[in-house]
């Protein structure tokens, strides 16, 4: 659930503004309408069908909102809950710990190993510890660029297995293992 923190937080802000819109924004639309039916001297019987189509789109919009709302809120509890037992919600923010260890500051003056650099930090940013057939695994996406696999590899050589040890005292790591899939190349370690 932590690894997902954005996805969710974004959810839930556009649900409540959502709802912020549609509610508070008729009652503008409410307040505006007349004074601009009466300024231009428009039927107020066109007015009033246009407020009634407005207030139904509102309140049926709102009822919808709030119900992905009421359903949205028990998932995520039942989501924290499972990582929460499952371990895995302390397991992401070890991985977040350790990508922010990885990340580099790039300056900006040299354009081409800069964008490199800075796509390997994109990449780090998804690197994940998870729980796979028993036993941890830290795997970080590399993409398909041999220089920004090699730009991560020297970024881990070493240090990972150091800060893996560090924070997870009873396990042993195995050495950082490079897999190529169809589309991503992928770095392992694994807990032996």
């Amino acid at each position: 659930m932590y690894y997902f923190r954005k996805l969710w937080l974004w959810l839930l802000f556009i649900l409540g503004m959502g709802m912020i819109v549609l509610h508070y924004g008729y009652r503008l639309l409410a307040m505006i309408l007349p004074i601009i039916f009466k300024f231009s001297q428009l039927d107020m019987n066109e007015y009033n069908s246009i407020n009634n189509r407005i207030y139904e789109f509102s309140n049926n919009g709102y009822e919808l909102l709030l119900i992905i709302l009421l359903l949205t809120i028990p998932i995520l509890v039942s989501w924290l809950a499972l990582n929460l037992i499952s371990g895995q919600f302390q397991r992401d923010i070890y991985s977040d710990r350790f990508t922010r260890s990885l990340i580099r500051h790039i300056p900006t003056e040299i354009k081409l190993v800069s964008s490199e650099e800075k796509r390997a930090n994109w990449w780090i940013r998804k690197g994940r510890i998870v729980k796979k057939h028993g036993k941890l695994v830290l795997r970080i996406p590399c993409g398909n660029n041999a220089a920004i696999v090699d730009i991560i590899r020297r970024r881990c050589d070493g240090y990972a297995n150091q800060w893996l040890a560090q924070n997870y005292p009873n396990s042993n790591w195995s050495p950082l293992e490079i897999k190529h899939g169809l589309f991503i190349t992928w770095l392992y370690i694994r807990e032996k």
